[in-house]
């Protein structure tokens, strides 16, 4: 899904430009690279529930706000909830387990942010 392609490539994530897009309850998420051992896609937050469980995954995991406000709650009691603005880079180590949703909640603009991880090549 993006190795394959030699030229360079332009996505608009404000626009939604993706080469994949699936919807869930939890907001929305396009792919924009997959492959050579990393992962791209943007995720967009906008009137969705809050996810009750906790987000982890076994690596790190980079997310970069494009747009909006983004706020971070994280299962451990000693680290403290995150409000991230447009610029904000978060570097998610492997195994930490959050939750993140649109801030403020009555906000009517979408949160948009891009999350890059590595993965396992097959």
């Amino acid at each position: 899904m993006g190795s394959e392609h030699r030229d360079p490539q332009v996505f608009r994530i404000l626009c939604g430009d993706a080469v994949e897009t699936r919807h869930t309850p939890y907001g929305s998420v396009g792919t924009v690279f997959s492959g050579e051992g990393i992962e791209a896609v943007w995720v967009s937050k906008q009137d969705e529930a809050i996810e009750p469980g906790w987000f982890s995954q076994s690596t790190v995991d980079l997310i970069l706000v494009v747009q909006g406000q983004l706020h971070v709650e994280f299962e451990r009691p000693d680290l403290a909830p995150r409000v991230l603005e447009p610029g904000n880079l978060l570097v998610l180590p492997a195994n930490t387990r959050c939750r993140a949703y649109r801030w403020p909640r009555d906000r009517k603009e979408a949160t948009v942010f891009l999350a890059v991880y590595p993965v396992k090549q097959e």
